[in-house]
């Protein structure tokens, strides 16, 4: 198969995968109504607050990979980027609990919950291992 023949048999096979809501406007416009009514019209706020999540965290693993990888120089100014990247993840979390109707500690502590449930004697590698 040359390659032609290669990524047209990929982009089939992407089409294949993709779900109807995600390839059709009318589907994805009604499947957006729903998922509003289910945020109690918060859809906009928590759409905003989960792409806002994305590309803040970003941004600090970006700052990162530049302290790890590309040499950046390890001074407080370039700790203070990766804090200010990291206050605006929680910012945008704030967002997506208001849209949620759920405080802040009620998501902190159902992440406890999961945690000790995961881990009752902390982490473990035999967990992660069968993960």
């Amino acid at each position: 198969m040359d390659s032609k023949e290669y990524f047209e048999a990929y982009v089939k096979f992407a089409d294949s995968t993709a779900s109807a809501v995600s390839k059709n406007d009318k589907l994805f416009f009604e499947r957006q109504e729903e998922l509003a009514n289910w945020l109690n019209g918060n859809y906009t706020r928590f759409d905003m607050a989960i792409a806002g999540l994305v590309g803040e965290a970003g941004e600090a693993a970006d700052l990162w990979k530049k302290l790890k990888f590309q040499n950046k120089e390890l001074n407080d100014e370039q700790r203070q980027k990766i804090v200010s990247e990291l206050g605006d993840v929680c910012w945008y979390l704030a967002q997506a609990s208001m849209a949620l109707g759920i405080s802040l500690e009620d998501i902190i502590n159902q992440n406890i919950e999961k945690l000790k449930a995961r881990h009752p004697q902390g982490f473990s590698e035999a967990y992660m291992k069968n993960k």
